[in-house]
């Protein structure tokens, strides 16, 4: 039986870059690993072998919350390029909650972020909100005031 959900999984390219991305959007580093090398994951994923270094990230600290999972793979290297636009099968996004929109952005923007539209969309006439920025490696992060 599924209890919750607990992580994404996002490779990057550059782990420290995509934590201080991350992080000034609000998260939290909650947990670093430094160079992991295991078979386990490597035969898990069918792949010849598996040396990565990770870093979890997470909206609070508190125990038993979902985080993501941040990767850069060393070797394998990371490969390709993430999803260029959100018709593309597969998982293409995801979205961030956040409870003071104009605030959130205004922090992240003084943090360095970019967003793909100048102010936050509405959506329906529930005055939900959201505003849509990419990682460094081009995955689209949303945040979504009053869902």
């Amino acid at each position: 039986m599924i209890h919750d959900f607990l992580h994404i999984s996002i490779t990057c390219r550059d782990l420290e870059r995509t934590i201080r991305f991350y992080e000034a959007l609000g998260l939290k580093t909650i947990k670093r690993f430094g160079e992991v090398q295991e078979q386990g994951i490597a035969d898990a994923f069918r792949l010849p072998t598996a040396r990565l270094a990770v870093a979890y990230l997470a909206a609070s600290t508190e125990e038993g919350r979902m985080f993501i999972d941040l990767v850069q793979w060393l070797d394998p290297a990371a490969a390709g390029e993430a999803y260029p636009a959100l018709n593309n099968v597969g998982l293409n996004r995801f979205a961030l909650r956040v409870s003071d929109m104009d605030a959130t952005i205004a922090a992240a923007k003084d943090r360095g972020v970019t967003f793909l539209t100048d102010e936050p969309q509405s959506v329906g006439d529930e005055g939900m909100r959201f505003i849509v920025a990419t990682d460094p490696d081009g995955v689209f992060v949303q945040l979504i005031e009053g869902f």
